[in-house]
């Protein structure tokens, strides 16, 4: 790993934790199953924010919310569109309770909602553009990171290339992360390691911490 640590200059970001691709019962889980059982991503995510955790490491989640309001979009790509046609991560509003399919996956919740993680504004497309993880993570003296989550390709991704250009050093835990198909995620791969400053899986994280 070309990524040294330490849990004052070093934060977890994890996009999408959601059960909507994540867990048995979500509305996209049939397509992000086989990758998340060749991968154990689920499992992975849970070691690494325990090991996260016990060892003092800020975790930050950006989590993804649709609300009603956003059906009214006028201009929509095709992963928007997707997103908003088959009605995943919705929410009726910031401050309702959060349908189970959008809701974060159980066994992470201990993690992801302990009093130490950031949660972060929701965001609304697949970067964190739209919502204030970059201005969180710089306020909390942060300046690199390791990142997982879903989709590998899209959310994952997408984090990936935004920290990066605001100059975050960025190592992706690529077994930490799903994507709809094998291709989506090998196309993923491509890319985390011509951009990433590592590419690492879960084992090597919980070994450097």
């Amino acid at each position: 790993m070309k990524f040294e640590c330490n849990n004052t200059n070093t934060g977890i970001v994890i996009t999408d934790p959601q059960n909507d691709f994540l867990s048995p019962d979500g509305k996209g889980y049939y397509l992000t199953k086989g990758v998340i059982d060749k991968n154990n991503t689920v499992l992975n995510l849970e070691r690494l924010l325990n090991t996260a955790q016990n060892n003092g490491y800020t975790i930050f989640v950006s989590p993804h919310y649709l609300y009603p309001h956003d059906n009214k979009w006028k201009y929509k790509g095709k992963e928007q569109d997707m997103l908003l046609t088959n009605k995943v991560y919705q929410k009726q509003d910031n401050t309702s309770p959060t349908p189970d399919v959008s809701d974060f996956v159980q066994s992470l919740k201990k993690y992801l909602l302990h009093e130490d993680a950031v949660m972060c504004t929701p965001h609304k497309v697949a970067g964190p553009e739209s919502n204030d993880l970059v201005y969180q993570l710089r306020q909390h003296g942060i300046d690199r990171v390791f990142l997982a989550g879903v989709l590998s390709n899209v959310c994952v991704e997408s984090h990936m290339r935004s920290l990066i250009e605001n100059g975050f050093q960025t190592a992706v835990v690529y077994d930490a992360t799903a994507a709809t198909s094998k291709d989506d995620f090998n196309a993923a791969m491509t890319n985390y390691k011509a951009f990433a400053t590592s590419v690492c899986t879960t084992d090597q994280v919980i070994a450097e911490m």
